[in-house]
């Protein structure tokens, strides 16, 4: 009796198993005060983001902004800009202003569609990162890198302390601005010129 087929198929079989059930790379999970933390930036995450998306609204005439709707933006864009730090309360405070009182359904209607079109790119990449194995973890904005802890102005002070007090590279809510470094400050000062011309 020949068992070299069936002992063939049988190592296959056992290689396919042990393949399905080799543990992936798993996310480090977040910790409560990360989550805390991660909750507390909301606002200054949400803002930025929308900050970020405002220059979209230019593409099309039907949501550019008008004259008065860009002295509006520019007192807040301003304000962003020269501030030391963003607070969560006045961030929340900044983002009511322009969905409130400045920007019209239309445009809202508008940046609301961008805001779920970036979202889905960040969700697929996100999964594509976590396919290939990496972690996958929600960037903020102007918040390092991982991996990027201790570099530049975020250097570390004795026993691992950075600024913020809670290791390297981590930043406390409103101790920190996003609109001050980085893609993020360029992107904001090419959007206030473009406003100023209005």
């Amino acid at each position: 009796m020949n068992y070299g087929p069936l002992l063939t198929l049988s190592l296959l079989t056992g290689l396919a198993s042990a393949q399905q059930n080799t543990p992936r790379a798993t996310p480090p999970q977040m910790t409560a005060e990360m989550r805390t933390r991660m909750a507390q930036m909301q606002p200054i995450t949400d803002l930025a983001e929308t900050v970020r998306l405002l220059p979209e609204l230019e593409k099309n005439k039907a949501t550019a902004v008008t004259r008065t709707q860009a002295k509006s933006l520019l007192s807040i864009l301003t304000a962003l800009q020269k501030a030391a730090a963003v607070q969560p309360n006045d961030a929340k405070k900044y983002l009511a202003q322009i969905e409130d009182k400045i920007l019209t359904s239309k445009q809202l209607t508008a940046l609301d569609s961008l805001l779920l079109k970036a979202e889905e790119q960040r969700a697929a990449s996100r999964a594509q990162a976590q396919r290939s194995g990496q972690t996958g973890q929600p960037r903020i904005t102007g918040m390092p890198l991982p991996g990027m802890a201790g570099q530049g102005q975020n250097r570390t002070r004795q026993g691992g302390q950075n600024q913020a007090g809670q290791g390297p590279g981590a930043r406390q809510p409103g101790q920190f601005n996003p609109f001050k470094q980085g893609r993020t400050a360029e992107a904001l000062t090419a959007y206030m010129k473009v406003l100023q011309k209005k």
